[in-house]
């Protein structure tokens, strides 16, 4: 199988547990909470729509981008002391998103 399929379903599997996370927490900030859970979303999306015998040859960036990446890090550290679980399923979205060389 191809690796970056590997590192596909990973991501999908990552952003599901960020998902389930997210539901458990009710203090966090709805304008911060809204745009990860939007960015989520669109991540999840392009996952979908690029399914299949597609995904070995897309471009990792099409599933996200750098700017992605250095939201979801800074939506991490805003969650990190109240909520270190979500913190910490948002940097693993972010690591599986590396590994796919974004």
């Amino acid at each position: 199988m191809d690796t970056r399929v590997n590192h596909t379903d990973r991501l999908r599997q990552t952003l599901t547990h960020l998902h389930h996370e997210l539901e458990t927490v009710s203090t966090a900030d709805p304008e911060v909470r809204g745009m990860l859970s939007q960015t989520l979303r669109e991540i999840a999306d392009r996952l979908e729509a690029h399914a299949g015998d597609e995904l070995a040859t897309q471009s990792p960036t099409s599933f996200a981008n750098a700017e992605t990446v250095e939201m979801l890090r800074a939506t991490a550290r805003q969650f990190e002391v109240e909520h270190p679980q979500v913190a910490t399923a948002i940097v693993s979205v972010v690591d599986a998103l590396s590994r796919m060389g974004i």
